[in-house]
Parts: C-alpha cells; sequence; structure tokens
C-alpha cells in the first residue's frame, strides 16, 4: 500500500532495514526525482507527553553533514513530532556484512582496497571533531562500482540521547570498555572499532561478538583477543602485533590514530588498486541480483514526478485568481481597458509572489466591487466568508486559489469534480471548508452567469463581466429564494471530507473509494435540495437527468487523477 509522503517530500517505496537506531527505507524525492534512503529514529517522550528533541541531535547533526567520497552523503536531516529523519543518498551496491556472508574473509588486496577507504574517511571524520563510534561491516556499503562509502556518522550518538543504543551508541562486538562502560571517548575508541572491522575483514570472525553488555565487557576486560593468524595461519606475523595493539583495552596503548594504524596495517596487506578492481566486480555480482529493480518505482506516480512543480502551479493558480478577483471587481468602475489590466496584472503578480497577499487583494476587491454595484448583502456574506476562509486557509499558502477557480469548471461540467481534488492532499478540516466554500461559489457562479437548479452549467462569458447586474440579480434571487442551497453546500463538503479522509491512506485504491463515496455524498445532497425547493414550488428541479451530466464528467476526472497517481499526502498526526 502506498504512504503518506515522508516531510511533505519523500514517497516510501520499500522497508530496507530495522534495527536497534531505528528503520531505513527506500523511498522516491518527488522535488530532485531520484531514490534515498531514509533513516527514521523514533523520538521520546516527556515525563509531561510531547516529544522532546534529543540532546545529541544538533551534534548528530553535524556529524552526519560531513562531505567527504567514502562517506555516504546525506541530504537533509530533520524531524517532525515524533521522528528524527536522516535522508540519506541510496546505495544500492551490498554492505560488507553482505559480501562477508557471501565470500567469507577478503584476500588481502580487496581487505587493503577497503581499509585503505575507511580509514581515509574515519581521519577525515576525526579532522571536522566527529566520532563515528559505530563501525562495522553493515555501516560500509559498496556502490555499484564497487566503491567503500561509510554511513551512519553521528547516529550512534543520537541513538544514545534517545534511548535506542546499547552503552554510548555502538553494537556488541564493535565497542572497545570505554564505550561499554559509558566512559568519555576519543579517537582512539573508533581505532579500536575499526580494528574489529580490519579483524573480520581478514578472517571474518569477530571474537568480540557478545549478546549482552556484560557478556561484551567481559571478552573486552578478561579474554585476552586472539590473534588474527589462529584464523588464517597465512596472515602475516606483523599484522597480529599491529592489530592487537589496535584492540588493546586501554585507550593509551592503543594507536593514536586511524591514520596511524591504517599506515601500519597497510603496509602488509596487499595492492589497494588491484582490491578496487575485486571491489568493483563484487559490487556488479551483487548488483545482477538486487532486488531493487525497477519495480520499486510502482508507487511512484505522475504527480510524484510533477511535484517539484507543485509550488509554481500554486502561484500561477493564485496569481491567476488574484487577478480575475480584481479584473471583476474594479471592473464595475468603467475605468480604460490598459488601466484595468495593468490592475490585474499587478495582483497576479502579487499572487505568484505571496498567494496569501494576493488573494486578499483579489478578495477586497471583489466585495468592493459587489458593494458599489448594489449588492450589499451579498458583498457582506461574500466578505464574512472570503475573510474567513482566508485567516484559516488562504493567508499562508495558495489552497484558496483551487476553490476560487473552482467554478471555472463548471464551463465544461467538472465543477463537482472539485469538491474532491480540493481534499486531494489537504487534511479533513480545510477540506471540509474548501468544498463548502467552492460549493457556495460554483452556484453563486451559475446563477449569475444565467443558470438555473441544480446550478452547475456556467456560461464562459460570465468571467468577462460576472457583475452584469441584469442578469446576476435575478438568478441570485432565484438562488436564494429556498433553503436548498445550504443542502447543496453541506453536500460539498462532505463530499471533500470524505475523500479527504480516505486519502489519508495514501493509496490509489483509497482515493477510488473517496471519490464514490464523495459522488454519493453529492447526489444525496442535491437529492435533498431537490425535496426541500419541490415541497416549495412543485416546478422546481434540483437533480436527476440535470445533474447526471455533471456527475458524470466530474467522475471521470477525477478516476484520471488518481490513475495518475496517489494522494500527495504528508503523514498527519
Amino acid at each position: 500500500m502506498d504512504q503518506p509522503l515522508i516531510l511533505d517530500r519523500y514517497r516510501p517505496l520499500e522497508d530496507l532495514a530495522s534495527g536497534g537506531f531505528g528503520d531505513v527505507v527506500l523511498a522516491y524525492d518527488t522535488r530532485i526525482q531520484r531514490r534515498v534512503a531514509i533513516k527514521r529514529l523514533p523520538l521520546p517522550q516527556s515525563r509531561f507527553g510531547p516529544r522532546t528533541t534529543p540532546a545529541g541531535l544538533a551534534e548528530a547533526r553535524t556529524a552526519a553533514l560531513l562531505n567527504h567520497p567514502a562517506i555516504v552523503t546525506v541530504h537533509e536531516w530533520d524531524t517532525d513530532s515524533d521522528e528524527a529523519f536522516i535522508i540519506m543518498e541510496f546505495i544500492e551496491g551490498p554492505s560488507l556484512a553482505d559480501v562477508l556472508d557471501e565470500i567469507g574473509a577478503l584476500d588481502l588486496d580487496t581487505a587493503a582496497a577497503v581499509i585503505e577507504s575507511v580509514a581515509g574517511a574515519l581521519e577525515f571524520a576525526h579532522d571536522n571533531g566527529v566520532l563515528h563510534l559505530d563501525i562495522k561491516p553493515e555501516n560500509v556499503l559498496l556502490t555499484r562500482d564497487g566503491h567503500p562509502k561509510v554511513a551512519d556518522f553521528g547516529i550512534a550518538e543520537l541513538s544514545t540521547s534517545t534511548g535506542h543504543g546499547p552503552a554510548v551508541g555502538g553494537t556488541l562486538g564493535y565497542m572497545p570498555l570505554e564505550q561499554l562502560r559509558g566512559e568519555s571517548l576519543d579517537e582512539r575508541t573508533d581505532v579500536w572499532g575499526f580494528a574489529a572491522l580490519c579483524f573480520e575483514l581478514l578472517t571474518h570472525a569477530n571474537p568480540f561478538a557478545s549478546e549482552s553488555i556484560e557478556g561484551a565487557v567481559f571478552k573486552a576486560e578478561i579474554d585476552d583477543p586472539p590473534a588474527p593468524s589462529e584464523f588464517d595461519s597465512s596472515l602475516p606475523p606483523e599484522v597480529d602485533d599491529i592489530l592487537l595493539a589496535a584492540l588493546s583495552i586501554h585507550a593509551f596503548d592503543r594507536y593514536t590514530s586511524v591514520a596511524e594504524f591504517a599506515h601500519r596495517l597497510l603496509a602488509y596487506l596487499g595492492d589497494p588498486a588491484i582490491g578496487r578492481e575485486n571491489l568493483a566486480e563484487l559490487a556488479a555480482e551483487f548488483a545482477g541480483e538486487s532486488e531493487h529493480t525497477q519495480a520499486d518505482w510502482d508507487h511512484v506516480g505522475l504527480w510524484d514526478r510533477l511535484i517539484r512543480f507543485g509550488g509554481l502551479a500554486r502561484r500561477l493558480a493564485a496569481g491567476l485568481a488574484s487577478a480575475w478577483l480584481v479584473w471583476s471587481g474594479i471592473g464595475v468602475f468603467d475605468l480604460k481597458p490598459g488601466a484595468l489590466a495593468g490592475a490585474a496584472a499587478l495582483a497576479a503578480v502579487a499572487g505568484l509572489l505571496a498567494p496569501g497577499l494576493g488573494t486578499a487583494i483579489g478578495l477586497l476587491a471583489f466585495v468592493t466591487g459587489l458593494a458599489f454595484g448594489g449588492f450589499y448583502v451579498l458583498a457582506g456574506a461574500f466578505a464574512l466568508a472570503g475573510g474567513f476562509m482566508w485567516w484559516f486557509v488562504g493567508r499562508k499558502g495558495a489552497a484558496l486559489s483551487g476553490a476560487l477557480l473552482t467554478p471555472a469548471l463548471g464551463v465544461a461540467r467538472l465543477a463537482p469534480a472539485g469538491s474532491l481534488l480540493l481534499a486531494y492532499e489537504v487534511t479533513m478540516v480545510r477540506a471540509t471548508l474548501l468544498g463548502a466554500y467552492a460549493g457556495a461559489l460554483t452556484m453563486l457562479a451559475s446563477a449569475a452567469s444565467g443558470g438555473r437548479a441544480p446550478y452547475l452549467d456556467i456560461d464562459w462569458r460570465f468571467f468577462l463581466d460576472p457583475l452584469a447586474t441584469r442578469v446576476t440579480a435575478g438568478g441570485l434571487r432565484e438562488l436564494l429564494s429556498t433553503p436548498a442551497p445550504l443542502a447543496v453546500i453541506a453536500a460539498w463538503a462532505a463530499a471533500a471530507a470524505i475523500m479527504s479522509l480516505f486519502c489519508r491512506f495514501a493509496s490509489r485504491a483509497a482515493a477510488v473509494g473517496g471519490g464514490f463515496f464523495g459522488m454519493l455524498a453529492l447526489y444525496g445532497g442535491y437529492s435533498m435540495a431537490d425535496v426541500i425547493a419541490r415541497s416549495l414550488d412543485a416546478s422546481a428541479t434540483w437533480s436527476g437527468e440535470l445533474l447526471l451530466p455533471h456527475l458524470t464528467a466530474s467522475s471521470i476526472l477525477v478516476v484520471l487523477v488518481i490513475a495518475a497517481g496517489p494522494p500527495l499526502r504528508a503523514e498527519e498526526e
């Protein structure tokens, strides 16, 4: 099932891993049009209920933003109400853990290539004041061309402050004694973890692995670590001495830096250049077996691919709505065409640059035009409704523009689709307000253009001169002669609320269900309006054959929109 967007941007595609430091998902970045890996770490709750920001978040964010060829790139780091999100480049190749499980210990050339790259990443991090604290095969990934990259810088520190990691972050089997005990740490802590990784690369064994912190402390403090040559007698004896020195119990007995340790160790290993060729071959073999094929993109619809243009589209809509409102409102003042067009153009620019401001200018101009045209009651009602909608929906974005432009769909008999499409990517409360407002505007526009019940037909010429008083006055009187419009407004609001509720599941199937039940709500509302109107005037007709063409055409449009992709819904609290 499709899932809501993460941070209003990332479409989850597949779960990649789950562990003590949180879950990792493969996702599609709808703005940059690429796949990313997202690590999700739940944030703890305070005693009083609200989520708290981890103490190590700032330090961990700094650590994660290291920029080095051998470090997995972090594109973004953010939080919402209950999770921290680390947005990383997606490395499609295997981890060293996968490689070791498949082929066992690495030959000296391949091990040298890995150790050289990992040492470079750690040295760069240490030069920038960052410790990794969780060096292990799972955190070293191979790109498709075989380049090793170290992942999860800063995650161990963050995991400690959120209560997700044992001791001070890290993984049992790759933590020295001071880390297991929660004592102060420095670069020599990573030297020990890196040495444990090198031990495993050369022997496919980790003598420090344990199921508990107590067991790991015992192995680190009491047991003497075995020499690597006990697992592979072909290893040079100097490798034993170098690795055992780096794995000393006390930090002051170890090498003072990763660079010094790696320099000494690499002198007795193979040729890194040959090793890099071997890694490229290994990565190619794993790439052929990769589960992340084109099928991963099945959940990526057209709207996901177009969402990067969403902001521009909303601003264009706001500009168009603002320009039309100003054009219509001040048109009653008999201005010269050039002045009228100039005012509309300025409103369009305001809507493009600041949608909330442009919409406010447009609404004010339109209300002024209504009042100047003698429609005092309508001007007051429009001012109250428009002001309410602008304050709660439109002042911080372009959402209100969709409702303002919905009457234009009536020219093509598609107006009812507006109530459903407005709800496609907004929360239920906002959808309900927008649906009710769009329904009221559609009926008013239809009546003002000479339409009759069920007030869905809109003459395109209405948009050129919406305040033509002879047509407007008579049509509005007929529309407002019964309480039937209230049933229609309620139906539009209900349809939008239903669609929004179903779209919370962020799947095409759920959106289809929302569209179906939303259309039923619309039909029920118009039927109720028909009953109300007929009870007052036997000749009045609000539904039946006059309504069905609009609902049919709107249903087709809604289905086409849904087919283009699942709803663009952010995760909701």
